[in-house]
């Protein structure tokens, strides 16, 4: 089918196969980098959210959605097609979505706790643009699920 495509399809549809191993790499390492600030430094903004208990669990959540979601990129995009995660495959949409309410679950508890205006911007930005590509990955996978059927 790629040898059909015109040269500069062929580099388009690559880059298409990329962005979203690449956005989840970047999802998944902004995650833990966020629990790491939250855990290690009491100056920060997000360690106001995770000093409660309930903004600790999420924070801890989102580290662990978004480890999976490091792990899911790497076995399923970088190495070779013999190693594969297919739970991780088939629920990958389920693993941003879960990433995004943890985001937004953390801003009610800044909002409630600490009331800090900053952190809006951060978690509904994290929340909006993972939801995006969440639906936008969902939609691919169908898409590619309905030219391996009719292909049959």
């Amino acid at each position: 089918m790629m040898a059909a495509l015109p040269m500069k399809d062929r580099r388009r549809s690559r880059i298409f196969a990329h962005a979203g191993s690449a956005f989840r790499f970047y999802v998944g390492g902004n995650a833990i980098v966020s629990w790491y600030v939250a855990m290690t430094d009491p100056r920060a903004l997000l360690h106001l959210v995770a000093a409660t208990p309930e903004g600790s669990a999420l924070v801890w959540s989102v580290m662990l959605i978004g480890a999976w979601a490091l792990v899911d990129a790497l076995i399923n995009d970088v190495l070779p097609s013999r190693f594969s995660w297919p739970l991780a495959q088939r629920q990958r949409h389920f693993i941003l979505a879960g990433m995004a309410f943890c985001y937004m679950a953390q801003l009610y508890i800044a909002f409630y706790t600490s009331r800090p205006a900053a952190l809006l911007l951060y978690y509904t930005w994290n929340a909006g643009a993972i939801m995006v590509v969440a639906f936008v990955d969902a939609t691919q996978r169908a898409k590619d699920q309905e030219c391996k059927i009719t292909a049959s």
